[in-house]
């Protein structure tokens, strides 16, 4: 399954995780900013606390943002991996940032700190006075608590990163889990649909039926085509519960669906393979995807010995095309076009390219993606 870019938080998760990581961050600040709590009224300080608290979760709701703006930029260094950001250069990458916002935060805060505690006691009277003992302290420790914020400030920075990662690739491992679920229901469904068309009582009764014929006017056709229906089995029982195989063993297998066709149809079916081998063992393709394809076909058009119907697969761009003339029966048979709603929804679980299904210049043309 193609690689998808990990899951974007919401704004509400956002702003959660913003606070989650300040209510650690913001009373470890305290720690480092007062060696002695005793000396601090409580009540002066309240309005500078609440405006540091704010702007702490203003800061990391904007670091997070920018997070997923970087997250979206590492794909295009490192990689398209949804666990890109627990690989170690883009942890380097996001250790720098987070150095150099600490060190912008920290410088910005400082200002906007000392113009607040000017601005409550010039237009409110509320003085932040400190006694010679601690003003003399702080002056003395001012370069080592500066270190200190910018350590404590990185640390939080780098918690807030791994914490926004890890959200994100529980959410994608949640949506690959989900996918996988989907797709093994899409895989039973096209195994069944797939037994349930060879099975039927109209399949097995024209298929032994040619076989009674053949045994008594050419048996060793009759042993060849036992071994050909043996085979189609085989192959539906062996292979349909898998994700995808290789296209190669695909087209092997539609060869002899083909061969069965033919036996019951002569020459009113044509079908024409036009596949390279290189791209044949080089792609892949969902099982059983020819076999329902030629089958539809089969069951909606009309074919005759003198307008036979004539089935091309070919490849095209990265596709495997499948298409023929529109010829439809008088009496069309009823469909519930699950086959065709099966091969769309297996597709969009293996890949992010479409099935393709148009009408063009009296053409029915499938377009299927193939996988590397």
């Amino acid at each position: 399954m193609n690689a998808t870019r990990a899951a974007q938080l919401t704004f509400r998760q956002k702003w959660q995780l913003a606070l989650s990581v300040s209510i650690i961050y913001m009373p470890l600040r305290l720690y480092i900013s007062f060696f002695d709590f005793r000396q601090i009224s409580l009540l002066q300080r309240l309005p500078l606390w609440v405006m540091e608290l704010t702007v702490i979760v203003l800061f990391f709701f904007v670091w997070i943002n920018l997070i997923e703006w970087i997250q979206q930029r590492l794909f295009s260094w490192f990689g398209n991996d949804f666990l890109i950001e627990f690989k170690i250069p883009a942890q380097v990458v996001m250790f720098v940032i987070a150095c150099a916002m600490a060190v912008i935060y920290n410088t910005g805060f400082r200002t906007l700190w000392g113009t607040a505690e000017n601005t409550l006691e010039s237009q409110f009277g509320i003085t932040q006075s400190q006694s010679d003992e601690i003003r003399l302290v702080n002056q003395q420790t001012r370069p080592q608590r500066r270190k200190a914020y910018n350590a404590l400030t990185i640390l939080a920075l780098l918690s807030a990163f791994y914490l926004a990662s890890n959200r994100r690739a529980y959410h994608q491992l949640e949506e690959v889990q989900l996918k996988a679920e989907r797709l093994e229901k899409e895989n039973v469904q096209a195994q069944f649909t797939a037994l349930k068309s060879q099975v039927s009582p109209h399949f097995l009764f024209n298929n032994f039926s040619i076989l009674t014929s053949l045994v008594e006017t050419n048996p060793a056709l009759s042993v060849q085509f036992i071994n050909r229906l043996s085979k189609a089995y085989r192959y539906i029982l062996e292979h349909s519960d898998h994700e995808r195989i290789n296209l190669k063993t695909e087209l092997s297998f539609i060869e002899t669906y083909i061969f069965l066709l033919n036996i019951r149809f002569d020459d009113k079916l044509q079908v024409s393979i036009k596949v390279s081998e290189q791209e044949a063992k080089q792609y892949s393709i969902a099982p059983l995807t020819l076999q329902l394809l030629v089958e539809n076909a089969v069951k909606h058009n009309r074919m005759s010995a003198e307008q036979p119907l004539k089935v091309s697969i070919f490849t095209y761009d990265n596709y495997l095309v499948v298409s023929n003339p529109i010829q439809a029966r008088l009496k069309p048979e009823p469909s519930t076009r699950l086959g065709m709603k099966n091969i769309i929804n297996r597709y969009k679980l293996l890949t992010d390219c479409p099935v393709l299904v148009k009408e063009q210049n009296n053409l029915f043309i499938v377009q299927i993606p193939l996988l590397q």
